[in-house]
């Protein structure tokens, strides 16, 4: 183990603990301000859990302690435990409205947590810009050919193919035109200078789906489009394709050939879904187009490569529509053309409309190109992307709006895949190191507000349960008795220990098979 890599675990021990201290201290801070201001009385705010190791001062009824492991910490409040209502000062005695008041407000204050991180991460270093990238890795994926070769977050790529590489895209043009063709790397690593080979994967965006053949030679559905013809065909995430039109898909070149002998005929085919065979039809659209430099790729309509000096056309703008006609696919984009020689498009840029009017000339419309598929080569990672700085009044609408973006994609979550828990933000923890201060409070605050919204799920024990038992209360107008609170915290606990066996299991299973994010 180099001295680098020794000094780089230690920085993610300690990012860890300060991580998991700011959160769980906010988090109660919450709990303690609400509890204060409504008359309870706190005889405890501890930082830390487990043995008490040294008493810091007390100050009115409260003792300020530090305990064994400083992991978090925690509020005692008086008369929290049923059966404790004749506390005059206690948590049972009071009105409900001030008891959900101070459940209520643990999850608020990690929810402000994540917004003023945001918020100082946007006034002091920026926001990622998606369209500007940078030669250091991001994050690999696993099992990719990037992972095979040994790429993690924060290493930088010097050169491929001894070509000097100091920018994203170039580093990323190179790659994406090397499909199948081994290159060779040269790479930093914790400060040593090493070198790779891998050969780029085959990635094949058809029928409104990226399909890519990067974890074997068979094909996988990664990402479909809404109302794409894949989607409507009834095709999902996670497909593995078998068959086009009876022709056994074995690469990517397989792939390319049977799309170029389909052409724009309905196409059958066949995928593996869950072990079982599943038997699709569906009818191509034009999948790019390249008009005046610019080349729209379709399963989104964003603009993937710009080869022109016009900066009205930016990299991942979304085409709506031209000429007040909606543009869902290439096919409607090249007639939307047609001979026009003035195009006025609706473009979707950093979730705003813009309209941008382009002037053809006989040449431009000569020049427009088109295609059923696209195909790229990847080896499975994701370039930085550099910060851009923003005004205060800009930081403070994207910040309110990272939460909110992150509460939009919790239904998209998939719980075999993106649910972890200590070991796997402990692994997630070493790559945000790995890539700078910067990403380490960006975990905080994505964590943060994560922790909001787990405490508001309806579980027993946890702040969403206890919200429910006082609702509850409040529609029988009758408190449940005691017995009735230990079995509910009985039954709470038992769910908790249960999803905590599952979920320690699960960082051990992705950890020992190499699929977790590095």
């Amino acid at each position: 183990m180099t001295i680098a890599l020794f000094l780089s675990y230690i920085q993610t021990a300690i990012a860890f603990v300060f991580i998991f201290a700011v959160l769980v201290l906010f988090h109660e801070l919450g709990h303690y301000i609400s509890a204060r201001l409504t008359g309870m009385r706190v005889d405890e705010f501890a930082f830390g859990f487990g043995p008490r190791i040294v008493r810091l001062f007390k100050r009115g009824d409260t003792e300020y302690t530090v305990r064994a492991f400083p992991l978090g910490g925690f509020v005692k409040i008086a008369g929290m435990e049923p059966g404790e209502e004749n506390i005059a000062d206690g948590f049972q005695a009071q009105a409900i409205w001030k008891r959900v008041l101070v459940i209520f407000c643990g999850p608020l204050a990690s929810s402000v947590l994540a917004i003023l991180v945001f918020l100082v991460l946007g006034l002091f270093w920026g926001y990622p810009s998606p369209n500007d990238t940078t030669n250091r890795v991001a994050t690999v994926e696993p099992q990719t050919e990037a992972a095979r070769i040994g790429l993690r977050a924060g290493d930088q790529i010097l050169k491929i193919n001894n070509v000097r590489i100091s920018t994203g895209k170039q580093m990323t043009d190179i790659i994406h035109n090397s499909t199948g063709k081994p290159i060779n790397l040269i790479i930093i690593k914790n400060g040593a200078t090493l070198k790779k080979t891998a050969t780029p994967k085959w990635m094949v965006e058809y029928l409104g789906a990226l399909w890519r053949f990067m974890e074997s030679d068979q094909g996988v559905l990664y990402k479909i489009a809404e109302e794409s013809p894949a989607a409507k065909a009834g095709l999902k995430a996670d497909d593995q394709l078998l068959r086009i039109n009876g022709k056994l898909i074995r690469s990517g070149a397989d792939m390319t050939y049977a799309i170029k002998t389909a052409g724009l005929l309905p196409v059958h085919i066949e995928v593996k879904r869950n072990n079982k065979i599943v038997l699709a039809k569906a009818t191509p659209y034009i999948n790019w187009v390249q008009v005046k430099g610019v080349r729209w790729f379709f399963s989104e309509g964003y603009a993937g490569i710009i080869d022109t000096k016009d900066n009205a056309i930016k990299y991942a703008d979304i085409i709506k529509s031209v000429n007040g006609k909606t543009i869902a696919n290439g096919t409607q984009l090249v007639e939307a053309i047609g001979t026009n020689s003035r195009l006025s498009m609706v473009i979707e840029r950093e979730a705003q409309q813009v309209t941008i009017d382009l002037l053809l000339s006989k040449s431009d419309l000569k020049e427009v190109k088109s295609g059923l598929f696209a195909s790229m080569g990847i080896l499975g990672f994701q370039p930085e992307t550099k910060l851009v700085k923003v005004g205060a009044g800009e930081a403070i609408k994207t910040a309110m709006n990272i939460p909110v973006d992150m509460l939009k994609m919790i239904g998209k979550i998939r719980l075999n895949k993106d649910i972890g828990g200590p070991l796997l933000i402990g692994v997630m923890t070493h790559s945000s190191v790995e890539r700078g201060p910067y990403w380490v409070f960006w975990m905080l605050g994505s964590l943060s507000m994560s922790l909001a919204f787990i405490n508001l799920l309806p579980i027993p024990i946890v702040d969403g349960g206890h919200l429910v038992l006082l609702v509850v209360e409040a529609i029988r107008r009758k408190r449940l008795t005691a017995e009735q609170m230990q079995v509910f915290q009985m039954i709470g606990l038992v769910i908790l220990i249960g999803i905590f066996i599952l979920v320690m299991w699960s960082d051990v299973f992705k950890i020992s098979q190499g699929l977790v994010p590095q």
